[in-house]
């Protein structure tokens, strides 16, 4: 408990460097003399620098979103809703400490192949949270397509800094990919498309009361499906 306890305190204590991005492997030393943090209870904590300082604000993330969800989905039988609820949730407790959630995002969003298996592990967590019970094919796809909405979630509440317009963002993304319950046909063609050719690109329209709230999503599948600079998010128009 005691080291637990350490551990979230030398965390803390780094907060105003996530904010201001000033947070730099290179110059560690000078970061942590700077915020009087001993080198040696750092470096036990978090001998992978930014890496594990990064593990640390996921896992804290996850335990805290479990302990909000935890008792709010039992009663819903939609699965739909029940992902979209737990989404939603997720984007809410990084909205709380914005700058250090972008501070961990960015630097994620820097190395696809860490942000593929994180995005696979939060969607594996998930659906385990549901009682899922795919098999075969199904219980692929099911985490694969979950970990994009995820990515495409997240992209669009750092770009757009709303959570009303995020929190409705998520429900057509869900909805346009067709109800959770029902994954055989539909989402191995999905899956189909997805792997089948080098360059491929997803476009959802959203038709608003105006007409003019378009979203387009597309995403590079040769260079890196899960890359966040693969992944283009457009609102009204390009920026």
């Amino acid at each position: 408990m005691v080291s637990k306890k350490k551990e979230k305190e030398i965390f803390t204590k780094l907060n105003s460097e996530f904010r201001n991005e000033t947070f730099i492997d290179l110059n560690i030393k000078a970061i942590l003399k700077k915020n009087s943090i001993s080198e040696e209870d750092f470096y036990y904590f978090f001998p992978h620098k930014t890496k594990s300082l990064c593990n640390f604000f996921l896992i804290d993330l996850q335990l805290k979103l479990e302990k909000n969800i935890k008792n709010k989905i039992k009663n819903e039988k939609s699965i739909s809703k029940r992902v979209n609820f737990i989404l939603f949730e997720l984007i809410k407790l990084l909205n709380e400490n914005k700058e250090v959630s972008l501070f961990f995002l960015n630097y994620i969003s820097r190395k696809p192949i860490y942000l593929k298996k994180l995005t696979i592990k939060f969607a594996d967590r998930v659906w385990r949270l549901l009682e899922d019970k795919s098999v075969d094919f199904n219980y692929y796809t099911k985490r694969m397509i979950l970990s994009q909405i995820l990515i495409n979630s997240i992209l669009y509440w750092r770009g757009s800094n709303d959570l009303n317009k995020t929190e409705i963002f998520i429900e057509k993304q869900i909805f346009l990919l067709g109800k959770f319950g029902y994954y055989k046909s539909n989402f191995k063609k999905l899956i189909h498309k997805i792997l089948s050719s080098d360059l491929q690109t997803i476009v959802f329209s959203i038709d608003s009361a105006n007409k003019e709230n378009l979203l387009s999503i597309s995403f590079t599948h040769h260079l890196s499906p899960y890359a966040a600079s693969d992944i283009s998010v457009i609102t009204g128009q390009s920026k």
